[in-house]
């Protein structure tokens, strides 16, 4: 996650997805932002026209209105939705960053030090909630990037996971689709390795979310939490989001 990204098309299903989710007063939530150094190589981010359309308004009127507020106010960052209180009053939220500003500056052993102390605050952050959702700026790791390298900070790792999953949270995972292969193919590939590492699970779905670019937000419900994630999803298919929302 950037700070450059609050705000936009994006930004707007995750939040509405994480009320649906944490909206009970026996199911609280966690949001920790893998947040990274805001980059500007590109134009990611601009996808706010949203804000202008009134059938995306009428999804979720409140949220709609102070995402707009936010992105108006040309001061976008995750410390501003922590302000805005767009989510349900018991959310904890972490916003530590995930990646040393200067990360490109350091050896191997001080990147590592750092994620494993972010990990740790993490942990520390979010100890009190049922459904802890992680949001990385790429997504859950690639082969391709080590824990070590410098761009590590854009994915959340395994391994990082298990710890939350571990002590019987649920968990909800950002992953933005790229253009390597087909969003079918790319499904397959993640339901299976979430088959293998959470094959204790009771529930593991996914939305699939299209507007401006491709992302998953996959869900991994404990046993004990099932019912209510199927209960979140019946509403959502049976709500206007329907049309939004791609649930695998």
């Amino acid at each position: 996650m950037q700070n450059r990204y609050v705000g936009d098309v994006g930004d707007f299903a995750k939040y509405a997805l994480l009320k649906s989710l944490g909206g009970s007063s026996h199911f609280s939530l966690g949001v920790v932002w893998c947040l990274y150094p805001d980059e500007s190589h590109n134009f990611d981010g601009r996808h706010v026209s949203y804000l202008q359309r009134p059938e995306f308004r009428n999804l979720d009127a409140e949220l709609h209105d102070g995402l707009a507020t936010i992105v108006r106010s040309g001061r976008r960052s995750v410390n501003a939705i922590s302000r805005a209180k767009l989510l349900p009053s018991s959310t904890k939220f972490f916003g530590f960053p995930a990646a040393h500003p200067n990360t490109r500056l350091l050896d191997r052993t001080a990147r590592e030090a750092h994620r494993v102390k972010w990990l740790a605050r993490a942990l520390v952050a979010t100890r009190a909630c049922d459904l802890v959702f992680f949001d990385p700026d790429n997504g859950i790791e690639v082969s391709s990037v080590k824990m070590h390298a410098p761009k590590a900070g854009k994915y959340v790792f395994w391994d990082e996971l298990l710890p939350f999953w571990s002590r019987g949270q649920s968990l909800v995972i950002y992953h933005h689709l790229n253009r390597t292969a087909s969003v079918a193919k790319q499904t397959e590939i993640l339901q299976e390795k979430f088959a293998a590492k959470f094959a204790d699970a009771g529930l593991v779905r996914y939305f699939l979310f299209r507007r401006g670019s491709c992302r998953h937000f996959w869900l991994v419900a404990q046993k004990e939490h099932t019912l209510h994630c199927r209960s979140v999803i019946n509403q959502i298919a049976q709500s206007e989001w329907r049309e939004y929302f791609e649930v695998g």
